[in-house]
């Protein structure tokens, strides 16, 4: 915190994003309180005064799109292609986006400054189906998973679900299938579970995956799967660190010789995954490359909302500034 403004400072907002385990402490009263608000078509309401039709049709059909945004201190990542990403889904669904996506990326900046915490941002567009439907772009903040960090250390276990996602590079709200796929692991005992199609391994129930082959990084080809943010940034960082990167289909019957696997996604960035079902990939540790590519991404992520504190801070410092010069 600056002694000078009260306001944090960017080291502190990276200091935040850097905690081990993942960054909430669900115990913050503050935060509780943050929670308890929604952004809904550009007003920030009390969650209990938000309301849609349950008659809406698009509600009733699951005729929308939704993205998941995490935000460190009330700055957001990686927004700006979030939104693209909501763009292109509701163009796969044929779905118009009731409000332009400049307008919808405003209103998640207003909803992450004024939570101020840790949190994720559920963003839901929902469609017009007939003339005179509400429209709804509503934007729910939610406590970030917290994952233990011997799951980093030591590998995560996962199991297979036997299933897939329709128009896998969507982010509809037809997710009853991940559902499925996550309640699955929840009763195994296990901390994710990856979709199987016919012994072909497309992704997990909320991860993009990977495997290490003989030092070649591969993942299901885009288009086939959900392009994540995550999975987006990883390909970049391993390329440029040297790797084979390559876009291929992962298959069940070859995990035991893959020598290293992982999944990304926004709020687990790089888990590794150790066995799969029975299945102990590689020698059951966390292999080296998985182990540089999870230190890649966190000094990535610490360098992006260094930057992006820098920029709020002196942008909040020019408006001060300015305004200090206006001659009533």
């Amino acid at each position: 915190m600056s002694p000078l403004t009260g306001r944090r400072t960017p080291s502190a907002i990276v200091r935040r994003a850097a905690r081990w385990p993942r960054w909430l402490d669900r115990s913050s009263t503050r935060q509780v309180m943050a929670f308890q608000i929604v952004g809904l078509n550009g007003n920030i309401l009390p969650a209990q005064a938000a309301h849609i039709s349950l008659t809406h049709p698009a509600w009733q059909n699951g005729f929308g799109v939704y993205e998941s945004i995490e935000v460190v201190a009330g700055l957001p990542f990686h927004l700006d292609e979030h939104m693209v990403r909501l763009a292109e889904s509701a163009r796969l669904i044929d779905l118009d986006l009731p409000f332009p996506v400049e307008a919808i990326t405003g209103w998640v900046r207003d909803v992450a400054r004024r939570v101020g915490e840790n949190c994720a941002l559920r963003v839901v567009v929902l469609g017009v189906v007939n003339e005179g439907d509400e429209p709804v772009v509503a934007i729910l903040p939610q406590p970030l998973p917290r994952y233990p960090e011997r799951l980093y250390r030591q590998g995560a276990r996962a199991v297979t679900y036997a299933g897939c996602r329709h128009l896998p590079a969507c982010k509809s709200l037809n997710t009853l299938v991940n559902f499925l796929a996550r309640r699955h692991a929840v009763r195994v005992g296990v901390q994710e579970a990856i979709l199987q199609s016919d012994g072909r391994l497309t992704e997990g129930a909320r991860s993009n995956i990977f495997a290490v082959h003989k030092g070649e990084l591969w993942t299901p080809p885009a288009g086939q799967v959900l392009s994540g943010i995550t999975r987006d940034i990883v390909l970049r960082l391993a390329a440029e660190s040297g790797m084979v990167v390559r876009e291929r289909n992962l298959h069940l019957a070859e995990v035991t010789e893959y020598d290293e696997f992982f999944i990304t996604s926004t709020s687990m960035h790089v888990m590794p995954v150790v066995a799969i079902d029975d299945r102990v990939i590689g020698d059951g540790q966390v292999g080296p490359v998985t182990d540089e590519l999870v230190r890649r991404f966190e000094a990535y992520h610490n360098r992006y909302f260094t930057t992006a504190a820098l920029q709020h801070t002196g942008l909040q410092r020019s408006v001060e500034v300015d305004h200090q010069h206006v001659v009533p």
